[in-house]
């Protein structure tokens, strides 16, 4: 009888279940990976709005120069607006590129020193706040003329408007002074600790965030909103009186108007809250709450969005007169044609077309105007033509209203 070898016993080895902490790294890698590619994408985002934004507000800035714009009482505004909201892009939003793309440990633009925090600080609430209430002041003044028929006899006139400018101007850097000597610290290691004190970490979030809430965003919502709405129901109540005595012609006209100015304001003004006032309540009542709760990657994917979206703001304003308003469009067209002109050698034509003197009707109606009496004024007002913003009209209409 045959011995058979006995037969190996073939140990299974059965497949332990994944411990949850194990589960848990693996699904938390994965949402840093996710927050880290958005985080780069924003990045990139952020130089893509300096660069665009610097050209678009340059570009509006030199249209708006031009001599058939900028003897207007509102065109001094937009200037103003266009000049901070090219500053505002080089501060925080320039901080989201150089964090994540230039210094390797991640460190603020504003902890390169104790100058760079304050000035940057300062630079950009200044810019972000005089922005908004030129911008307000926009729609402010178009509704006291309307309300008022001697506000642009007596105080809405141009040689008053550097003044209110000089005024928001002071009162903004007045605002924020404190931060020019306060702000910031270095630590016992040598680092710097921007927005904050020695004795109060939360000097600038959120408590100087909250007036900043104030300032910068909800008290110009609040009067852009009352100003456009009386502007809107005025001319609403106009058109129909003025719809009844013009042919169907002028009527398509004039309703065609309307609708153009009635979508920039509302585009203007809820767009400018719309993208500002989310981070402006997240750095208030979130920031510090999710420090703890939060980890890093993620609250600053979160950051990152939101000023992504805030500073889009203040870089697309040359887009926005662009799309709505005609007589912006046309002189920046005159301004590519007289400069191409140049290029080419044909400098009489260029010269000719450079020093083309004010249409002589136009200026003897805007004086006229200036010498009317309040019920010829009161009369004129009931027939008013859309003309509440007049900036952005046609261009070879009359421009009796643009003083």
């Amino acid at each position: 009888m045959m011995n058979t070898p006995p037969i190996p016993i073939v140990a299974v080895e059965y497949t332990k279940p994944i411990p949850e902490s194990t589960a848990n790294e693996t699904s938390s890698a994965l949402i840093n990976s996710r927050d880290s590619l958005i985080i780069q994408f924003l990045s990139i985002y952020a130089l893509i709005l300096i660069i665009v934004g610097t050209v678009g507000n340059l570009l509006t800035v030199v249209v708006l120069l031009r001599r058939n714009l900028r003897r207007l009482v509102t065109i001094r505004y937009l200037i103003v607006v266009s000049i901070c909201d090219t500053i505002s892009l080089y501060g925080w939003n320039l901080n989201s590129f150089y964090k994540f793309n230039i210094n390797r440990n991640n460190g603020n633009l504003e902890e390169i020193s104790i100058i760079h925090c304050r000035v940057i600080s300062f630079m950009t609430f200044v810019s972000l706040q005089l922005s908004s209430w030129c911008l307000t002041a926009v729609s402010f003044d178009r509704a006291l003329n309307l309300y008022w028929f001697h506000w642009r006899q007596s105080f809405g006139n141009l040689k008053y408007t550097k003044f209110y400018i000089i005024i928001l101007t002071l009162v903004c850097i007045g605002l924020n002074s404190h931060i020019l000597f306060l702000n910031g610290y270095q630590t016992s290691t040598g680092s710097i600790k921007c927005y904050s004190t020695r004795d109060n970490p939360g000097y600038i979030y959120p408590q100087w965030e909250r007036v900043h809430l104030v300032v910068y965003n909800l008290c110009p919502f609040a009067i852009m909103c009352i100003c456009n709405t009386y502007i809107i129901v005025v001319t609403v109540r106009s058109s129909r009186a003025q719809i009844e005595s013009t042919p169907p012609m002028v009527q398509r006209k004039t309703i065609e108007r309307y609708r153009q100015l009635t979508a920039l304001l509302i585009i203007v003004t809820f767009a400018f809250v719309l993208l500002t006032l989310p981070a402006c309540i997240y750095f208030v009542f979130f920031r510090h709450n999710l420090e703890a709760k939060t980890e890093r990657t993620h609250r600053y994917m979160i950051q990152i969005s939101l000023n992504s979206v805030q500073f889009t703001s203040h870089a697309i304003n040359f887009f926005l007169y662009c799309f709505s308003g005609k007589s912006f469009l046309n002189e920046l067209r005159d301004m590519f044609n007289e400069i191409i002109l140049y290029c080419q050698g044909n400098d009489e034509e260029w010269a000719i077309n450079d020093v083309r003197p004010p249409n002589i009707e136009q200026y003897q109606e805007s004086t006229l105007e200036n010498h009317r009496t309040d019920p010829e004024r009161e009369m004129h007002v009931k027939n008013y033509k859309f003309d509440f913003f007049p900036e952005f009209q046609s261009g070879t209409e009359h421009q009796s209203t643009w003083n």
